[in-house]
């Protein structure tokens, strides 16, 4: 009996579970039954009522049949759910506008119930971006300037969100909440400077870490989109998430009172209240230096433009920004930086609290997304960045001990010891791997040679096709001999690869010549042999429509460019910048 009344209730409770997402005039009526029956008790383990439930579906014919009828209270409006959560902030978290209005004009004291994070209906409309909503409850006279158990503002709660229209348009009506501070010291600039990908630098849709992630042909192609017509809704979407953000940093920023910074002695942010000691207090969280390490350039050149005295500020080590870029490898905000206006010679002699110099923290183990991907690319960018911050500092710096007594190149030597010898290990797999397809396909072009199409004639031993089709053969001997010498000077190449010491200053210069010479004969031995096979197909006469001929040449070369972009873009993109930085050092005299 029992079991069969457990069954009863749970069928009663899908019946009723139905009525509320369908809202027909018969499921109304088994809503209605079911409310006479069960009233407000908890629906689920979360706690929800089936007035959670209307709210979040936003059934508004059931809420009007409920009120009407009198069957719901104002206290049956005010219950909660385990997280604390009434009804109504049910539907101003799902954007449920008419429905609230019910709910408010027959209980307006619900608008101010906290659930258990302090939350109230305006707060959770701010945070998930209900703007409809969140201006509906704002005109009601709601308490705007309200606090979670956190601190945590409206304007923080829509950054966190990533709801930064309606940040902006909180920010234009209470413009003092910019400066309003969480528990943790941070203003809604702070939470804004941690969103990395709200931002163009941030993203995959630049070319700095192009090569850097897989399939580089589809990065350019979205790069391209992003730059010129972002028609695909996903790069639509993320452009103006990067504008609107860009947007309010700039608001933020200017209305950010920056001697808390740059004076830590003097800060008195309004943190008290949270029960934050002194010490803690003098430690106010710097949006730059959050923005740098992270290098989020916009917002890092949009506070520098604002505030020039902002770059003189340091962080809990005492490191200036220059030291932090240099110590996470943003090579672009290095270069803004060294060629701005700000006083780069000061900053690149300071000393840390640890007594390391910027080439001491340029001396850092590289880790994505300041590094490509794979091991010996790391290790080739990690020592082309230990050496273009050595020259562009002070030579007294070069021998400067730390307070561990050890200079940069040591320090150096002992963060990459393992990378270096990983980076040897994996290479010279690579190197005897590429050994042997450089091997088999010298062996098919030299093999072919003495195969041609046709065959040989048998007085004279010459090949067939040779007068017949002498252009087209002249071509396909050309493809073979390409083919066979390119691949045995690829076999030269991967020797020296695999028989190189692979000291530090190897992967400077050394062993990328040796690896750009290698990928630039091996696409073209693979080229050849492709573009042989293609030209016997000719001279076979197997595609007589010459189109067709066009076509499959076509095809060919793209293969080939697309291949060889994807397998050697990052070595050329590495022999680029060691090229452009030899040229562009600083020149200290000695």
């Amino acid at each position: 009996m029992a079991s069969s009344r457990i069954n009863n209730n749970l069928s009663h409770r899908s019946a009723a579970y139905r009525a509320v997402l369908e809202g027909t005039s018969q499921s109304l009526e088994t809503f209605r039954n079911f409310w006479r029956e069960e009233g407000v008790k908890p629906f689920d383990k979360r706690g929800d009522t089936i007035l959670h439930f209307l709210a979040i579906n936003g059934n508004m014919a059931a809420f009007t049949i409920l009120l009407e009828e009198g069957l719901v209270t104002n206290e049956n409006l005010k219950i909660k759910n385990v997280n604390g959560d009434t009804s109504l902030h049910e539907a101003a978290r799902f954007g449920k506008k008419r429905v609230a209005q019910i709910m408010l004009r027959r209980e307006k004291e619900i608008l101010s119930e906290r659930n258990n994070l302090g939350e109230t209906p305006l707060y959770v409309a701010a945070a998930c971006g209900k703007k409809e909503v969140f201006t509906f409850l704002e005109n009601l006279n709601s308490d705007c300037r309200m606090r979670r158990n956190d601190g945590c503002t409206i304007l923080h709660a829509a950054v966190i969100g990533e709801c930064y229209s309606l940040a902006i348009t909180i920010l234009e009506s209470y413009p003092d909440l910019a400066s309003k501070r969480n528990e943790k010291g941070k203003t809604a600039l702070h939470l804004l400077a941690e969103k990395t990908e709200s931002f163009r630098s941030g993203s995959s849709y630049t070319f700095k870490v192009l090569g850097w992630k897989p399939f580089i042909p589809l990065q350019i192609i979205g790069i391209i989109i992003y730059s010129c017509n972002p028609w695909i809704k996903e790069i639509y979407d993320a452009k103006q998430r990067h504008t609107v953000a860009l947007k309010l940093a700039g608001k933020l920023i200017r209305r950010e009172g920056w001697s808390h910074y740059v004076h830590t002695e003097d800060t008195d942010f309004e943190g008290s209240q949270f029960g934050i000691s002194s010490q803690k207090k003098n430690r106010v969280p710097n949006p730059l230096i959050q923005a740098t390490r992270l290098g989020i350039i916009e917002v890092a050149l949009e506070i520098l433009g604002v505030y020039p005295e902002a770059a003189y500020t340091f962080d809990e080590n005492g490191r200036n920004i220059l030291q932090i870029v240099v110590e996470k490898k943003h090579m672009f905000l290095y270069d803004y930086l060294m060629s701005g206006g700000i006083h780069k010679d000061r900053m690149l002699g300071d000393i840390d609290y640890e007594g390391n110099s910027i080439i001491h923290l340029a001396a850092s183990l590289g880790s994505p997304p300041s590094t490509p991907s794979g091991v010996l690319h790391q290790m080739m960018w990690d020592v082309l960045w230990f050496k273009r911050v050595k020259y562009d500092s002070f030579p007294y710096l070069w021998q400067l001990q730390n307070s561990s007594g050890k200079t940069a190149l040591q320090v150096f030597e002992a963060k990459h010891e393992t990378l270096r010898k990983d980076a040897e290990k994996n290479t010279k797999e690579l190197a005897n791997c590429t050994l042997i397809v450089s091997a088999l396909i010298a062996t098919i072009n030299f093999a072919a040679v003495f195969t041609v199409p046709g065959g040989f004639e048998q007085n004279s031993g010459n090949p067939v096709y040779l007068k017949k089709k002498q252009w087209e053969f002249d071509l396909l001997m050309f493809y073979l001999a390409g083919g066979l010498f390119t691949s045995l000077f690829t076999m030269g190449t991967l020797l020296g690869i695999i028989f190189l010491r692979y000291d530090t200053e190897d992967f400077y210069v050394a062993l990328p010549w040796k690896y750009a010479f290698t990928s630039i004969a091996m696409a073209y031995s693979a080229g050849f042999t492709i573009l042989a096979c293609c030209q016997a197909y000719i001279i076979e006469s197997v595609m007589v429509k010459y189109y067709i001929q066009l076509v499959l040449l076509l095809f060919a070369y793209v293969l080939i460019a697309g291949v060889f972009m994807e397998a050697s873009y990052l070595i050329f993109d590495y022999m680029y910048y060691v090229i452009r930085y030899s040229l562009s050092y600083r020149g200290q005299e000695t």
